[in-house]
This record gives C-alpha cells, sequence and structure tokens, in this order.
C-alpha cells in the first residue's frame, strides 16, 4: 500500500510551488551550465567518440542506429500514454494491480503497433540515414553518443543539486502533512558529498567501459536506464534517512521508484521534475514506514 500510495502522493507534490520552483530553477541553471560546457569541451569529447565508433562495422551502425531510434519512440509513446491516462484517473494509482496491468496493457498494445509495422519503420529509418554518406553517418552518431554523454552528466548535476537543496522543503511538508510523526535529524554534507562523489565516480568509469555496447538495442536503452538508476538511488535513499531518520525498507521498491524517476528523463520538459519525483515518491514511502509503525 506504501509504494502506490508513495507514487501517487509524489505527483501531487510536484505541483506545490516550491517543488516546482526549485525543480525549474535547477534544471534551467544546470542546462545553461552545462551548455557553456559542452560548448568548450564538444569538441574533444567528439574526437574520442568518433575514435569508437570507427572500430565499428557501417552496417552495424547503420542498423543499430534505425532500431535504437525505434525504440525510443516506442518509449515516448508509452510514457506520454501513461502520464495521460493516470492524469485522468489518478484515483487508479492506488489500486496496485491495477495500475501495473494498465502499464503493461499500454506497453504491449503500443509494442504490437511498432512490431507489426516494424520492417516499415526500420527501412523508412534506414533508408533517412542512407541519405548521408559514410562520414556524415559517422559524423551524426558521433554527435548523438557526445550530446548523449553531456546529457548523462546534466542529469547527474540536477539530481545531486536538488538533494543538496532540497531538506528545508522536505521539513517544510513534513510539517504539513505529518505533523504528528516524530523525526530524528542527522544530516552530514560531508557524507552525503562522499557517497554522491562515489556514485558519480563509478557512473563515469562505467559509462565508458560500456560505452560500445551503447550501440546494440535495447541492450543501448537498459544500460542507461541502469547506470541512472545506480547514481541517484544511495543518494535519495540517503537524504532521506538523514532528514527523518532511518527505517527498514524494501530495496526492491526504492530500486522501482528510482527508475520511475529516471524513466522521466526521457521526456522533454518533464525531465526538469525527475529528481523531485524520486526524492518525494521515497520521502513518503519511509514516512508511511514511520506511520504504520505509530
Amino acid at each position: 500500500m506504501e509504494f502506490l500510495y508513495s507514487i501517487s502522493e509524489a505527483f501531487k507534490d510536484l505541483a506545490n510551488p516550491k517543488i516546482k520552483h526549485l525543480s525549474i530553477i535547477n534544471g534551467i541553471v544546470w542546462a545553461f551550465v552545462w551548455g557553456i560546457l559542452g560548448l568548450i569541451f564538444y569538441s574533444d569529447l567528439f574526437h574520442f567518440t568518433t575514435w569508437i565508433i570507427n572500430l565499428l562495422p557501417f552496417t552495424f551502425i547503420k542498423v543499430s542506429g534505425a532500431e535504437f531510434i525505434l525504440i525510443l519512440i516506442w518509449l515516448q509513446a508509452v510514457l506520454i500514454s501513461v502520464g495521460i491516462f493516470f492524469a485522468l484517473f489518478n484515483q487508479l494509482l492506488s489500486k496496485k494491480f491495477i495500475s501495473l496491468l494498465v502499464v503493461l496493457i499500454i506497453g504491449v498494445l503500443w509494442g504490437l503497433f511498432f512490431w507489426s509495422y516494424e520492417s516499415s519503420f526500420i527501412f523508412r529509418l534506414e533508408r533517412l540515414i542512407r541519405i548521408f554518406p559514410f562520414e556524415s553517418i559517422e559524423v551524426a552518431v558521433a554527435n548523438v553518443l557526445v550530446i548523449f554523454i553531456f546529457y548523462s552528466f546534466y542529469v547527474a548535476s540536477i539530481y545531486i543539486s536538488f538533494l543538496v537543496l532540497s531538506p528545508k522543503v522536505l521539513e517544510e511538508l513534513k510539517d504539513e502533512q505529518y505533523p504528528t510523526i516524530k523525526t530524528n535529524k542527522n544530516f552530514s554534507i560531508l557524507k552525503l558529498s562522499f557517497l554522491m562523489i562515489r556514485d558519480l565516480t563509478i557512473f563515469i568509469i562505467a559509462l565508458f567501459i560500456l560505452y560500445p555496447l551503447l550501440f546494440v538495442p535495447f541492450l543501448n536503452l537498459v544500460i542507461i536506464i541502469a547506470l541512472w538508476v545506480f547514481l541517484i538511488k544511495a543518494s535519495i535513499l540517503e537524504i532521506v534517512f538523514m532528514i527523518f531518520g532511518k527505517e527498514k525498507v524494501n530495496n526492491k521498491d526504492i530500486y522501482i521508484f528510482s527508475l520511475a524517476s529516471v524513466v522521466l528523463n526521457f521526456i522533454p520538459v518533464v525531465n526538469l521534475f525527475a529528481p523531485a519525483f524520486g526524492v518525494l515518491s521515497i520521502y513518503h514511502y519511509v514516512m508511511e514506514i514511520k506511520l504504520d509503525k505509530n
């Protein structure tokens, strides 16, 4: 019960003016920062991605690129459809079986649609890629991968800064929503910084080690999401524990909260609220556990 209730309440809290302003300003500031850094370091990173691409066969790049684009289109269709459905029928979020069934049905329906017309979609996408000579395709893929790397650092930045800036807002929410629950605050910026730097370092190393696999359809999407989940999970849970006290939680639920949060990064504009959703869902989850104990 705590799981779905937490997701539902997290979505509601995104409308809170303080959460909204913090999310938007945080996202815009880091977009500006990484925009400048991108202009400075773009050329160097582009040379690296081009070198990696030169190690792979052209046919592999062309087919993988077409399939990856198709997967992203499917993912966008599913996420937007799920978002619209639950925006219209928000009360269904409190019913676990129905919520999971709806998401599954939407995913399967869009999957069947794209599967039915897969050859046609792939043919057109490959035909679009063939318009360019080999060097142009190489340049195009290298540029896409450079943008992805910079976007991954942007994702890391907005999560880290949101965690640092959110404690006061979370405490205010707690006073409004759970006034009867006593908490044990033990916030340590040093401990949180160490945790963030550790996970960010591992994230960067893993990103470059697994870089060639980003050309493999479906696997690339799994790797991207898995890396982002690893990056944020421990830090989000730890900051909630620091502010409100530790509780025994189900790690599977925390992984799902983190997964739901990072998936929002694939939707433009909505991605500004991805860190807030991750923090708020785990915050409600922990507070509901405390409430049940009382």
